[in-house]
């Protein structure tokens, strides 16, 4: 099953002079925006990409992403320094704000192409419970504070440079990225050439039919994974592109466990069962609720959830699933919450179960001795 790791070896030393930007190469300068550059990359000016790891991994020799990262990244953001497609690239305009206060996390960075195009690239979230809170709750305000800081940003960028721009982010990264790109004025649109929307979450259905939404839409890539979570909160692109993981659940967020066919992602015709069971749920759920209790809601089911002992996403086993829901009568929480993590549970495991199934299917039956 061929991945980025593949494609890295087939095209790594061809110029993006003689191959042009594929969707893949997009999602890798998306990641590129992981790590924190803090005292690397400045906040106003440009470094060698080459220049910028060596000075990273020189502060940190041992640095680490966190258990909540793809240990993935790292690895591959050494490996584009050194491939010839990528070791020209420059990074400039880094910013990291953490304000607590407004329950905001917001990182951005601008790669430079060799072409002048810039790519502004957003930070998702984390795979922590706090951070899918943040999530679900762009389905019930209007506007969080990372949408606004991603709005300002790409203008600023728009302004340093009259030249083309591209804009993505994977998770969250790739909600704020869609973000800034319809809230731009139309001059900077006219200069977005594609937004990459890598498995991040939608928008509530009304703003998804504003003008601004429907002038930048023909410009947007949403690739979804099949196992798909995150993608399908709020409404998202009827047009997507759904790829194929080679992990079924919630490991399917990590891009690096997309397959590849070529120079792109191998395509799929359809969501999972569980994909599409999630996202029905999630809509009845929204359309029975006012914004309100949709929000009262939120809180209730997290507060269950950071109950159970878990941080992550990954620490919601089936077992304590299970727990929650019994956590949930125990704390008197409402009926809705203790329907929704019942099949919540239900999904995962029946999810796991076809997984395992399958890896049964594949494994090679070894001949009996006699």
């Amino acid at each position: 099953m061929p991945n980025i790791t593949d494609y890295l070896n087939r095209y790594g030393d061809v110029p993006l002079s003689r191959f042009p930007l594929s969707e893949i190469d997009g999602y890798l300068l998306c990641k590129l925006g992981c790590p924190d550059y803090t005292d690397v990359v400045p906040p106003k000016g440009e470094i060698l990409l080459p220049e910028a790891v060596d000075r990273y991994f020189m502060a940190q020799p041992e640095a680490r992403l966190g258990l909540l990262s793809s240990p993935m990244i790292l690895p591959a953001i050494r490996q584009l320094a050194r491939l010839p497609r990528f070791r020209s690239l420059k990074l400039c305009d880094y910013v990291n704000r953490v304000d607590e206060d407004r329950n905001e996390q917001f990182s951005a960075l601008t790669v430079l192409l060799p072409d002048g195009t810039r790519l502004v690239t957003y930070r998702g979230t984390d795979d922590t419970l706090a951070a899918w809170r943040e999530d679900f709750l762009l389905g019930v305000e209007d506007e969080i504070p990372a949408q606004r800081d991603a709005a300002r940003y790409l203008l600023e960028e728009a302004s340093a440079n009259g030249g083309a721009l591209l804009v993505g982010g994977h998770s969250k990264g790739g909600n704020l990225a869609v973000y800034a790109a319809l809230s731009a004025p139309g001059p900077v649109q006219n200069r977005i050439e594609t937004v990459y929307n890598f498995d991040g979450p939608g928008f509530r259905q009304d703003r998804s039919v504003t003008p601004a939404y429907l002038r930048i839409r023909p410009k947007l890539r949403t690739i979804l994974s099949q196992h798909a979570i995150v993608g399908r909160l709020l409404y998202h692109e009827t047009r997507c592109t759904i790829v194929k993981s080679s992990l079924p659940g919630i490991a399917a967020h990590d891009g690096f466990h997309w397959e590849t066919e070529d120079a792109r992602f191998l395509r799929c015709r359809e969501f999972a069962p569980a994909s599409n069971a999630f996202e029905t749920a999630m809509q009845e759920l929204a359309e029975s609720m006012s914004p309100e209790r949709r929000m009262s809601f939120l809180s209730e089911l997290f507060s269950v959830f950071s109950a159970t002992g878990a941080v992550t996403l990954l620490d919601l086993t089936d077992k304590r699933l299970r727990n929650s829901v019994l956590l949930a009568k125990q704390m008197h929480k409402s009926r809705e919450v203790h329907q929704f993590i019942h099949q919540l549970a239900f999904l995962m495991l029946r999810e796991t179960a076809a997984d395992a199934r399958g890896t049964a299917e594949r494994k090679p039956v070894k001949p009996t001795k006699k």
